[in-house]
């Protein structure tokens, strides 16, 4: 029995048709995923500079002061906001919302 070497270049070109459609939509999935994820990560610096300007605005922290109460009161903003961006506020998803427009 031959096998006709057309046929077997059209199977093979029909694979690797399937196999980049697949990788396409894994990169997909995963560009939507990494998206995400900056979009959170905006969100919880956007956040932090929200709570930055307001300490600044009242003129007083949570400390005394001093370079160590400074960098504490830092470190509780930053951790702050990664938790309010986890929670959601909903600037991530009119960001994510507004990047998907984009890709029509």
């Amino acid at each position: 029995m031959t096998i006709d070497p057309s046929i077997l270049s059209i199977y093979s070109t029909g694979l690797q048709s399937r196999d980049n459609r697949t990788e396409a939509g894994n990169r997909t999935k995963a560009s939507e995923a990494e998206t995400k994820r900056v979009a959170r990560k905006f969100e919880s610096l956007f956040i932090y500079e929200l709570l930055k300007g307001m300490r600044g605005m009242s003129g007083k922290g949570l400390f005394q002061g001093g370079l160590s109460g400074d960098v504490f009161q830092t470190l509780f903003d930053m951790e702050l906001s990664k938790t309010l961006a986890q929670r959601g506020t909903g600037i991530s998803e009119m960001l994510m919302k507004s990047l998907r427009g984009n890709e029509d």
